[in-house]
């Protein structure tokens, strides 16, 4: 399989995981608050390579490869550089990969998990419970089936690769690795 299928392969997971957990916010009420960027101003959110491929694809089909390659060098924050801020503070804003956004920025918010006792459990971003606190102690005395589950769709990224998956290093790294292993795969196109 070559790098562009590969690609495709993990953004169908990515689609059918959007609507999973979206649809799930969506019918508990409790979603990310509108041009929240409290996470992406984080800047121990990580990533794996695996889960860069598609925005590293998309970087080198803009012919921007070396732009970010430079960027990434020494980046000016440690944050993700894909957010935008919409104020001074950087509180506000949006994503700037938005479709191609690592997992962990589709499972945030809300999602299941397995405490240590191995129950299905809520998990719920801090700033959403406090805002919607009743709200989510209801949602937490519901959890289901029908609740998305962290693990699960950690395991359906593993199956495509799991060395690829497997180490996890800060957002920006991870970019910077896999727009390494792109600008491979394109010099190898170029001479095949």
């Amino acid at each position: 399989m070559n790098i562009r299928e590969f690609s495709q392969d993990l953004q169908k997971i990515y689609d059918q995981m959007w609507d999973a957990f979206s649809q799930y916010q969506a019918a508990s009420g409790l979603n990310c608050l509108v041009g929240c960027g409290k996470c992406c101003n984080n800047p121990e959110v990580e990533a794996s390579v695996l889960e860069m491929f598609p925005l590293a694809l998309r970087i080198l089909d803009e012919n921007k490869l070396e732009e970010w390659l430079d960027k990434l060098e020494e980046p000016a924050q440690d944050h993700c550089l894909m957010y935008e801020p919409h104020t001074p503070d950087g509180s506000k804003g949006q994503c700037g990969v938005y479709k191609e956004r690592p997992s962990l920025c589709r499972m945030f918010g809300v999602a299941g998990f397995y405490n240590k006792h191995q129950e299905v459990t809520l998990s719920v971003c801090k700033l959403i419970r406090e805002k919607y606190p009743d709200l989510t102690k209801i949602r937490e005395s519901e959890v289901s089936d029908k609740t998305p589950m962290l693990i699960t769709w950690s395991y359906r990224l593993a199956q495509i690769d799991p060395g690829l998956i497997q180490d996890r290093m800060p957002i920006n790294q991870a970019l910077k690795k896999a727009l390494e292993r792109i600008a491979l795969y394109a010099q190898y196109q170029e001479h095949s």
